[in-house]
């Protein structure tokens, strides 16, 4: 995600991976990240990372979040992010061009 994209108030989401328990699988997981303020001139931002209290993140942090939430499936045991024919069998599903 861009750095200029931000603006106080909105919600962007951060994927990731983590081992599923005491086991070597692992699966992937989508937080929320709730925009508190936005300093353009140091290019950092205050943010609410999974509903925790807000602290500072710099730019480099912000180019890993994504403007909306990505699309998970389920394979086996644990989830992956949708590729894009699924996603576009699922919009077609719904009736979302």
């Amino acid at each position: 995600m861009k750095f200029e994209k931000l603006k106080p108030g909105m919600t962007v989401y951060s994927v990731g991976r983590h081992k599923m328990g005491n086991t070597t699988m692992s699966t992937v997981a989508v937080w929320p990240v709730r925009i508190v303020e936005v300093d353009s001139e140091q290019r950092r931002c205050m943010a609410s990372w999974n509903c925790n209290k807000p602290r500072l993140f710099f730019e480099r942090d912000v180019s890993g979040w994504r403007e909306k939430e990505p699309m998970l499936v389920s394979s086996g045991l644990g989830r992956r992010l949708a590729t894009r024919e699924e996603q576009k069998a699922a919009r077609a599903a719904v009736g979302v061009a």
